[in-house]
């Protein structure tokens, strides 16, 4: 009863008094982006009335400080402004705002306009703010020195794609042969490379009765396979073949080894032991290194020539080892990680001496030194952080938006390195990493999450809401368990996953000497053929242009170092767009962009896709005498060779 009288008199007020019942005018941006390129003067902003009455409405249209790399006055031309719409329009009103063409190469820019203190009406919820993007028609593509010719003899499919894959390679100069691994059918491929271009099948080898096959390797007619155990979280073996593939021994070493290699004296057989958990967390083995001591040759190996070495040693120190940069967080919350089991070796490089390896450490975006005659690890670096604000760093970070946007935002990229290689330039050892990037998705602990969902510090983000916008950072992976910095449930940082770049650094101190920053995407973004493809995935069928901008671009994963005459030359494999950029490694710290070549079709699903293993052939090996580059590729399983 009470109610309905309430209604009632309610009604009868308004009556009364004579209020409209009419809905009150609001006033906002249509859309929360707008996209503009600079040479075009001006860009036209819509400003929208909805319900509009019978009395002018005014809005002020201020500049929001926060979100801006533009600069007022010399990138664009704007004042504080108010804006009228007169009684009973019926229309919108524009913002026309000057653009500047410079002659600056500086990429996408961008400001935020806000609508405040409306009168005679109220700013629609959500559309108070937008962010103006301004493309830079002066940002030229990068030049490459073209120093070394690149020519593609062809490619050989080892089976029907999604059946077969082709991930890593070996090739041993003896027997002219090929071997691949090929995960997904679970065989050991063998090709005759007599006729690189024209690869012919030897024989297929069945590992499936040893587990897993992950990676192969092969020295003086050994051939090394890295094998997990049909039970994961189990040790996994170190499977030998001879040239022909009849087996030779097995070894045990540590839970699921990801990458196997000889040094360079072939003394050694190293394997990175990931030891990645279950997907419940109710078995996590701990990371590692096993060493297999060759020095009795393969027939005299038996257990004990394995040694495997883990990080038990730094179970104490996991306060430290994130103060440093290195990221800790497996497990559960009733039951974490050590350390030990945190660590997950990726991927192993052997100095020239073979007396050290380097680890990478992917998802603790880290590198270990490891020292090969006391068999001890001796440090940790972190791989450290790209801080995508700065210049050289930017980003296209939406698959939403239609053009390319290397834009600078507020937040940092975890370089997390997968492939890593060790050369030497003036006596001074460095180490260059292909920085892709990875999350761990279980169960128990799935860190990947999209930016609009990440709950933000709102001191630090005050215009959060505009950065969850789809065609900003909405749409952006970002990890949920790095940058709440005060532990307070919302993030004061922002961390996206790879750095979308290669790395050098100081092998002895784990210095950071050079990064490659945004470069792989602005060389990809114009290259003549394939920018038509930008950043698309290796998924087959035809390249969905963009469609890994959102999470982490055209990731590098292989990396391969090779001295040809009087040149250090890097290659760096990009998993998602697929082909190689070569780089001149004579100066570490400024390396020279020499080419890129990609073979993948821009409109179907064909050509080499998924590059993953990456191989160089030097000229004294080569049945043709020259040096070859050869890639093993995994969604095309293919291997190709140039």
């Amino acid at each position: 009863m009470r109610t309905t009288l309430l209604a009632s008199f309610g009604v009868g007020l308004a009556g009364l008094l004579g209020v409209s019942r009419a809905q009150a005018q609001t006033i906002g941006w249509p859309t929360t982006t707008m996209v503009a390129t600079e040479n075009e003067g001006t860009i036209r902003l819509p400003i929208s009335l909805q319900n509009a009455g019978a009395a002018a409405s005014t809005v002020e249209v201020a500049l929001v400080p926060g979100l801006s790399t533009a600069t007022v006055g010399s990138d664009f031309t704007f004042t504080t402004q108010t804006v009228t719409f007169p009684g009973g329009a019926t229309t919108g009103q524009e913002l026309t705002i000057a653009l500047t063409d410079d002659q600056l190469s500086e990429g996408a820019e961008y400001f935020t306009l806000q609508l405040r203190t409306p009168t005679n009406g109220t700013v629609a919820a959500g559309k108070g703010e937008v962010l103006v993007y301004i493309k830079d028609n002066d940002d030229a593509a990068p030049a490459r020195t073209g120093r070394l010719g690149l020519r593609h003899l062809g490619s050989y499919q080892n089976g029907e794609a999604g059946k077969n894959s082709a991930e890593i390679i070996a090739f041993d100069p003896g027997s002219k042969r090929l071997f691949v691994a090929n995960s997904i059918g679970g065989k050991l491929d063998i090709l005759d490379m007599t006729k690189p271009a024209q690869l012919e099948p030897v024989a297929s080898l069945d590992i499936k009765p040893f587990g897993n096959i992950n990676s192969v390797a092969v020295r003086d007619g050994v051939v090394a396979c890295a094998v997990e155990n049909a039970a994961p979280q189990q040790n996994g073996s170190v499977v030998l073949f001879d040239q022909q593939g009849t087996l030779l021994k097995q070894l045990t070493v540590g839970a699921l080894p990801d990458m196997i290699t000889f040094s360079p004296d072939g003394k050694l057989l190293l394997t990175a032991n990931e030891g990645e958990p279950k997907s419940d967390y109710s078995l996590d083995p701990e990371g590692s290194v096993s060493i297999i001591d060759l020095t009795g040759g393969v027939a005299g190996l038996s257990q004990e020539s394995v040694t495997t070495v883990g990080f038990s040693s730094y179970n104490g120190q996991a306060a430290q080892l994130r103060q440093a940069g290195i990221r800790l967080y497996g497990g559960t919350a009733a039951a974490p990680s050590s350390v030990a089991q945190d660590l997950e070796p990726e991927y192993v490089a052997v100095s020239a001496d073979s007396r050290v390896a380097y680890i990478t450490l992917q998802e603790n975006n880290a590198i270990a030194t490891l020292d090969l005659t006391t068999k001890q690890f001796t440090a940790l670096h972190p791989a450290g952080y790209q801080d995508h604000s700065q210049a050289g760093f930017a980003l296209d970070a939406s698959d939403k938006t239609a053009d390319v946007l290397l834009a600078s935002w507020p937040i940092k990229g975890m370089r997390q390195p997968d492939a890593l290689a060790a050369f030497e330039v003036a006596g001074q050892r460095y180490l260059i990493t292909a920085n892709e990037g990875d999350a761990r998705e279980y169960s128990a602990l799935t860190e990947a999450v999209r930016l609009k969902d990440l709950p933000l510090d709102a001191a630090a983000f005050p215009q959060a809401a505009l950065l969850k916008d789809e065609q900003a950072l909405g749409r952006l992976n970002v990890t949920n368990r790095l940058g709440d910095t005060d532990g307070d449930g919302d993030f004061d940082e922002i961390y996206a996953f790879g750095g979308r770049s290669f790395s050098v650094y100081n092998a002895s101190t784990g210095a950071l000497v050079h990064d490659s920053g945004n470069l792989l995407e602005r060389l990809t973004s114009t290259d003549p053929a394939f920018g038509s493809i930008f950043n698309a995935s290796n998924t087959t069928g035809a390249p969905a242009r963009k469609n890994r901008s959102d999470d982490k671009g055209p990731e590098p994963e292989g990396v391969a170092v090779a001295t040809l005459r009087d040149t250090v030359y890097a290659f760096v494999s990009l998993e998602r767009m697929g082909g190689v950029a070569v780089f001149n490694l004579n100066d570490p710290a400024a390396p020279e962009l020499v080419q890129y070549v990609n073979n993948r079709s821009l409109t179907a699903g064909t050509g080499d896709q998924g590059p993953e293993g990456i191989i160089v052939v030097a000229a004294e090996n080569s049945p043709t005498g020259k040096p070859l580059l050869l890639l093993a590729n995994e969604v095309s399983s293919s291997v190709g060779g140039v």
